[in-house]
């Protein structure tokens, strides 16, 4: 891979280099420890959870009478035995912990076994004598539309005057565009381990993206006040979002097995058992009008964007808002209409997933600029251009995109590097020489906004201990899930301290360390609380250098790589050292000079007024593209990915060789949504793929031989942590360059495909193409 900006194994591990992964050995040796790996508490019980088999419907009986008189059976528990409140919606109130009176989708936990082992109490659910009388679901957003049934506010943004336009515009079109779920597929099940405490309280080791929020929902499901309940959290087995909100239930369930039993309690739902009962990615079906002229340039443009969330409102007001701000993508329209409505259907609650609606909204635009180029017969890289952001520009909801110009840079530096207009012209002959396969090359252009629109949650807190030897502990309100936020905030603080990363622990995420913490998401975790970290470090190192002053009177010092240099005229004496850290650490320790310091941050400027569709939601705006080619096998429907190119903004890496897997993983990831993860779903409301066995997720052999990944040159970000750019969540989006290569391809046969969605499964595809024949 391609990479001018990668640099060498940094001897200490500063910003901007690629050390080594501070969990990489652990986790190649097998001694990572996750929520099934911590060593068992005596007494431990298992827990089952028995889940509702009808999508909506009135409970006429729930009897567990024999279930509780079963061998080994420690407790069998309904909402009847909450001591608290039966409330877990963290937005909206709307949410059960067990369900009372009535059931809203399949798999909704209905009761609890707590048993000696998992068989036993697996036996005693057989046990539960449980009837519903069950009602006709909503399944669908058109139906929830229709009954006007929906779990918040419907909402708008909007900026100019469309319907002037659309009354008099040289072309106009109009249509619907959907996009399915997905599946999030993180190696460890949900999971926790409850441990009471001998004061009253408990202690949770919980598989979750939100230690706040267990903490919060479980005190309120128990009785207790937050005090009372310690979340701790070293490190999950991926989470995607999955576990943004979708962990509390589960936490909550092993916390009310823990308290009513005095005994520990472990939850680790099996695969089946995840699939069936957690929320997926929103499913969308989004209407749009757009208005354009002979050169592709939009004029107007109005989009309904119809998201399924499911029974309850988890974070879906959220996501649907994030798809409304991004619903342009990386272009200035200047007579938009954004609405967002948030269903409410019977199916398990839709939730938050990398990107977090944002997909889902470029998605439709998207579409809207490859039906327009092949309405004009015109490159969908020209027409994109066309329309794409420039400096100065304002998005519809009020705000400068600040550096807009590099979304310009990138994509007429990809155009190059991918050998966009060489390849369309092979491409064409490679299709007219060939009668039963077709290739098709497709783009996607990103811009990404960066912050919680919800300004409350942009905030981080960090706890640093030097200890008196020289080593350094941190803890920080980031979950680390495989993204290597720990081998970042790491470098931080390294560079910050000026030590090797090799003498930073990164201890768990931990409530009575750092307490009411947001959720490690909307790709904010390293920015949030490595700016936490960074001003925690500071402080201490401000008081160090006050010692320096005093041991080297009229001395400037550079603290790096473990030592203190001497700074002479700007310029650093690597030659001759001051003294070590260690030293000045034990130097400061007979000082009597503090050691530790807290750390927190609150990301400035930020607010969104959703009434009006106005304000400022984000800290900066992240740039990239995708070009993907494709070929598409006309006789089964099959699709090969044959090359990908990627551009991607990061500003100043913290750490390039992390950035790239990162882009690596989340392109294949989004590949897997517009390709191979279908949703199936029973009329009951019943998910079908529901097991590894009927749902495929990418597998090294859709990894296409020749993958480009190139981090952009020149870009700048002055708000970022060490001027970085945060990288989570924009990658995902690049997979859609897949989905309009496969319809390049499939436009060859004579036709836009426009009833083909994501995911573009074979099936599809070959449903397209069996239609063109039969035209």
């Amino acid at each position: 891979m391609k990479n001018e900006q990668m640099k060498q194994n940094s001897q200490w591990g500063q910003a901007g280099t690629s050390p080594l992964h501070v969990s990489g050995r652990d986790h190649v040796m097998g001694r990572s420890q996750f929520i099934d790996d911590i060593p068992k508490p005596g007494n431990l019980l298992f827990v089952k959870v028995m889940v509702s088999p009808a999508a909506s419907g009135r409970i006429k009986k729930l009897d567990t009478q024999k279930a509780s008189e079963m061998p080994g059976v420690a407790a069998v528990l309904t909402a009847e035995d909450i001591p608290g409140e039966n409330q877990i919606g963290g937005i909206i109130k709307d949410e059960v912990c067990l369900a009372q009176g009535h059931v809203q989708f399949v798999g909704e936990p209905v009761a609890i076994i707590a048993a000696e082992s998992l068989k036993e109490a697996e036996a005693a659910m057989e046990q539960i004598l449980f009837e519903v009388e069950e009602e006709t679901p909503v399944l669908t957003v058109r139906e929830a539309v229709r009954r006007e049934q929906f779990v918040g506010p419907v909402r708008k943004i909007e900026h100019g005057d469309v319907e002037a336009v659309f009354a008099d515009c040289p072309y106009y079109m109009e249509g619907v565009i959907r996009n399915e779920g997905q599946e999030h597929f993180y190696l460890e099940t949900q999971s926790t381990l409850a441990v009471p405490e001998d004061n009253g309280g408990i202690t949770l080791y919980s598989s979750s993206q939100n230690p706040n929020e267990i903490q919060k929902m479980a005190a309120g499901v128990l009785g207790l006040l937050q005090n009372m309940v310690t979340v701790d959290i070293k490190r999950l087995g991926g989470g995607f979002g999955g576990k943004e909100s979708q962990a509390t239930s589960w936490a909550c369930l092993a916390a009310l097995a823990a308290y009513h039993t005095g005994r520990p309690a472990l939850i680790h739902l099996t695969r089946d058992e995840d699939m069936l009962s957690t929320g997926k990615r929103h499913a969308f079906e989004s209407d749009y009008r757009v208005a354009f002229d002979k050169d592709g340039k939009i004029l107007a443009y109005c989009v309904e964007l119809n998201s399924n969330c499911g029974a309850v409102a988890d974070v879906s007001t959220s996501v649907l808002e994030r798809a409304m701000l991004h619903a342009e993508n990386s272009y200035h329209i200047e007579n938009i209409r954004i609405i967002g409505r948030p269903c409410k259907t019977n199916l398990h609650p839709a939730t938050a997933f990398r990107g977090f609606g944002g997909p889902q909204g470029i998605f439709a635009i998207e579409s809207v600029m490859e039906r327009i180029a092949y309405t004009l017969g015109l490159d969908p890289y020209d027409v994109r251009m066309k329309n794409m952001y420039r400096k100065g520009d304002m998005a519809p909801y009020g705000q400068e995109i600040h550096h807009g110009e590099d979304i310009g840079r990138i994509f007429e530096k990809l155009r190059t590097d991918s050998r966009w207009d060489e390849r369309k012209k092979e491409i064409a002959v490679f299709n007219q020489n060939n009668r039963y396969r077709k290739k098709g090359l497709g783009i996607t252009p990103v811009k990404f906004g960066i912050s919680f629109t919800a300004a409350h949650l942009n905030q981080g807190s960090a706890l640093i201990h030097v200890f008196v030897d020289g080593s350094v502990s941190v803890t920080h309100g980031a979950i680390e899930m495989g993204q290597e936020v720990n081998t970042k905030i790491a470098q931080i603080a390294a560079t910050t301290l000026g030590v090797p990363i090799g003498s930073i622990r990164i201890e768990s995420n931990n409530t009575k360390r750092v307490a009411n913490t947001s959720a490690t998401a909307a790709s904010s975790g390293c920015d949030l609380n490595g700016h936490a970290v960074e001003n925690a470090a500071l402080k201490i190192l401000g008081r160090l250098k006050e010692l320096v002053l005093k041991l080297y009177p009229g001395e400037d010092a550079a603290f790096e790589n473990g030592f203190v240099y001497p700074v002479h005229e700007g310029k650093t004496d690597y030659e001759n050292p001051l003294i070590a850290f260690k030293e000045l650490v034990q130097k400061a320790y007979f000082e009597r000079v503090d050691l530790c310091d807290h750390g927190f941050y609150a990301t400035p400027g930020i607010y969104f007024d959703r009434d009006k569709g106005e304000g400022n939601p984000f800290l900066y705006y992240v740039f990239g593209a995708a070009v993907a080619e494709v070929t598409v096998d006309l006789l089964t429907g099959r699709t090969t990915l044959d090359s990908v190119h990627i551009l991607h903004d990061c500003a100043s890496s913290i750490n390039p060789m992390v950035d790239i897997g990162q882009i690596q993983g989340a392109f294949i990831q989004g590949v897997g949504w517009v390709t191979t993860e279908e949703l199936v779903y029973q009329e009951s409301g019943r998910l079908l793929s529901s097991s590894p066995a009927t749902y495929k997720i990418p597998t090294i052999g859709d990894i296409p031989e020749e993958f480009h990944i190139e981090l952009m040159e020149g870009c700048i970000n002055e708000l970022g942590i060490k001027r970085s750019k945060a990288i989570g969540e924009p990658p995902f989006i690049y997979g859609e360059s897949v989905f309009f290569a496969i319809t390049d391809a499939l436009c060859s046969l004579g036709s836009y495909p426009e009833e083909l969605s994501i995911p573009a499964t074979p099936e599809k595809i070959w449903r397209v193409i069996k239609r063109n024949k039969e035209q």
